[in-house]
């Protein structure tokens, strides 16, 4: 049990679509986006600039993609997404070929891992779950599926949640706290933006227990005049030990008009070799003989509870993980 909280986090956060080809869309030089806020915003007004921006992208991908992992070489990456639950990462090592597939669909997530470097511990196989059936696991699996879209800046804060804020934080940012219900109970989001344009800069995640379990940075935003939005293109993944930050770098994306016809794109690998793991069977089991060298349970660094997030209602300090930042 305590291998797959840990293992599951990379398996699940990156885990971070109509048909017909398209041009990738190159920022034009020189544009500005418009200012988002008039002046300090009201949390309606914040959740506002926030949906707008994340309702306007039904579809992205990009076959130039690079994803950087702590320790281990750069390696080549495509990525593709499509509203609610379509998504698809897949990384190269050059000379190996393929070593890392993780994506989701509307009825079930998946994690190809080939290579220990990418996650600790996790032997060679495929990882999958339904996700009516993660929902109930909630003591395994946490966070969401669906919140890997919200990875790249594009969440869709629900009006009817419990939302508190805004807070100033540093000269340009503007803080939100939400408490978002679930299986177990409720877990909380606070969600960075920038004071000016709007766009999503920082995602921090945690469970019913007020843990940090998550984050999400954005940053090298463009403006896309012609759809009204801002992309990050550089998103940055931190995960709690003994899991490695990892990162992804995009050149140019392919927006709302996917490449390949989405059925394909988005539908699980089937690898001859690769062993399945069912990650929603009753008691988990693992390959033949076991898990080799589980890692002990590890508490979040540096973590006191005035730092975690503020289940009673005290405004949090505490944006990530600190030994990292």
């Amino acid at each position: 049990m305590r291998f797959f909280r840990s293992s599951t986090w990379l398996i699940a956060l990156v885990v971070i679509s109509s048909s017909g080809a398209s041009c990738p869309i190159r920022q034009p030089p020189g544009v500005t986006p418009p200012s988002a806020f008039m002046g300090p915003p009201t949390i309606d007004e914040v959740l506002g600039v926030i949906n707008t921006n994340s309702s306007r992208i039904h579809q992205l991908q990009a076959d130039n993609a690079r994803i950087g992992i702590q320790g281990v070489p750069a390696m080549r990456a495509s990525v593709a997404l499509e509203r609610p639950r379509n998504f698809r990462l897949r990384a190269q090592f050059v000379g190996l070929g393929e070593v890392l597939d993780l994506g989701s669909n509307q009825e079930l997530f998946w994690a190809l891992i080939d290579a220990p470097e990418i996650a600790t511990n996790v032997p060679r196989g495929i990882y999958y779950a339904r996700h009516d059936q993660i929902a109930s696991r909630l003591d395994m699996l946490p966070i969401r599926p669906d919140w890997l879209v919200d990875a790249f800046g594009l969440p869709i804060l629900d009006p009817a949640h419990s939302h508190e804020g805004p807070w100033p934080r540093a000269s340009d940012q503007w803080e939100i706290r939400s408490r978002i219900p679930t299986f177990e109970g409720e877990t909380g989001r606070i969600t960075i933006v920038h004071a000016n344009y709007g766009w999503v800069l920082e995602q921090h995640f945690y469970d019913v227990r007020g843990q940090l379990v998550a984050s999400s940075l954005t940053s090298n935003h463009r403006y896309y005049p012609e759809i009204g939005v801002s992309l990050p293109h550089r998103i940055e993944i931190r995960l709690p030990p003994p899991n490695r930050p990892f990162h992804l770098e995009i050149d140019t994306y392919s927006i709302n008009q996917l490449r390949v016809e989405s059925s394909q794109l988005f539908a699980m690998p089937d690898h001859p070799g690769y062993p399945m793991f069912d990650l929603a069977a009753p008691g988990m089991p693992g390959p033949s003989g076991g898990w080799p060298n589980q890692p002990p349970a590890v508490p979040y660094p540096n973590q006191p509870s005035a730092e975690r997030y503020p289940i009673t209602g005290s405004r949090p300090k505490y944006r990530g993980y600190s030994t990292i930042r």
